[in-house]
């Protein structure tokens, strides 16, 4: 558990903060071994408020790695370092992580130690890399491949996000826009219609049905749509109907080839930067499978990381589970000339270029379908309600 504290340091100083441990007499004991005399001691309560999230971006991740790369390489003591770190930030919650980050180093732990109390911040890919760097003393190195697996992730985000913005941005105002028409506009020009006293064509009857149905059942439609989500949502938060999810997800035809194309990427990357940093490539299998949150791809790698300490070669093991063709020999190719980072990077090159491809041309298939389907809908509420109009005027001839 988490105390504040207030201590007065042998110069007279008062310091403030907040340390981790596990209760007020081990907190008082921490504070007296750093050399600080306890004046108020209590435990942290955390109120969270509504809309408040204690998170940190990607972003703030990538430049927090990079400066404390520049630390340990420089040669400055961490502790200061992290001082320095921590005045560069402007996120309030990656502060308080860096003030508990430098307390418990100054308790005598390791740095991974200190990292694996806040997880919430460092993921488990980039807290088990930290300890495989610490332990065979690469981590400089190790630092550095970290820095390029997270801006690659960033970018690779960035790129879909950016692709993705403009045709989701227009079918949701399409909807918002046909919605109000529909529900606002169209009934008091449809009782116009009605009020001309003749028989209306069938199109005008669906449009006024359509407008009808809209108006009685349009809430409990809607509620439905909601309930689905959240009953989605929460399956895929379940670990129970999370690999029933994952799995629906993966046969969904262009969903199972973004993805599929998003995941040998990531893969492939993590692969080769965990190689290059020297770890070896059961351990970077072990850690890969942290990386990727869907539960049939982490329990494919799962099977290759057994294959691979039973003896089988990687480009083995991914034939053995039916990986692409072009994955698997580029692979035995690497592991054949000694030169399987190379290889991967390729790989992951090749996978993000084609993700890319798909993601533009996803992108330009959208916009004349959204063109049509709006020409459609626009044309059947004219013809629907001009055809009525024309007859009546027929009528008067």
């Amino acid at each position: 558990m988490d105390f504040i504290y207030v201590a007065l340091a042998k110069n007279g100083e008062l310091k403030k903060g907040v340390l981790r441990a596990e209760n007020k007499s081990e907190a008082q004991a921490i504070l007296q071994s750093l050399g600080l005399k306890p004046v108020k001691i209590k435990k942290r309560i955390k109120i969270p408020l509504l809309g408040q999230r204690e998170r940190v971006k990607r972003k703030d991740l990538i430049l927090f790695t990079m400066q404390l790369h520049s630390v340990i390489t420089s040669g400055i003591p961490l502790t200061t370092g992290l001082d320095s770190i921590k005045e560069e930030m402007g996120n309030k919650y990656f502060k308080k992580v860096i003030d508990e980050i430098k307390l418990s180093l100054l308790e005598g732990k390791t740095l991974y130690e200190a990292f694996s109390f806040h997880k919430k911040v460092f993921p488990l890919v980039y807290l088990g890399a930290l300890k495989v760097g610490e332990e065979s003393g690469t981590l400089p190195r190790t630092l550095e491949r970290l820095i390029q697996f997270l801006t690659k992730q960033e970018e690779f985000i960035s790129q879909v996000t950016h692709a993705l913005i403009y045709p989701a941005f227009a079918i949701t105002t399409i909807v918002f826009a046909a919605i109000f028409y529909i529900v606002y506009v169209l009934p008091k020009v449809l009782e116009l219609v009605m009020s001309l006293n003749v028989e209306l064509p069938f199109i005008t009857i669906l449009l006024i049905n359509f407008v009808k149905f809209l108006k009685t059942y349009g809430i409990v439609f809607l509620c439905i749509v909601v309930a689905v989500l959240f009953i989605l949502f929460f399956m895929r938060k379940s670990s129970r109907y999370r690999i029933i999810f994952d799995k629906i997800v993966l046969r969904t035809p262009l969903v199972s080839r973004i993805l599929g194309r998003s995941l040998y990427a990531q893969f492939s990357t993590f692969l080769a930067i965990m190689l290059e940093a020297g770890v070896d490539l059961s351990t970077s299998l072990a850690l890969l499978v942290e990386t990727v949150s869907n539960t049939v791809f982490k329990k494919k790698i799962h099977q290759i990381k057994e294959l691979v300490e039973g003896g089988t070669s990687l480009g083995g093991a991914f034939r053995l589970l039916y990986f692409p063709p072009l994955f698997v020999s580029m692979v035995e190719v690497g592991e054949e000339t000694g030169r399987l980072p190379a290889q991967l990077h390729n790989l992951g090159n090749y996978y993000e270029r084609e993700l890319e491809n798909m993601v533009r041309r996803l992108q330009a298939t959208l916009e004349p379908v959204l063109i049509i389907t709006i020409g459609i809908f626009a044309a059947f509420i004219f013809v629907s309600i001009l055809l009525p109009i024309y007859q009546t005027i027929s009528t008067l001839r």
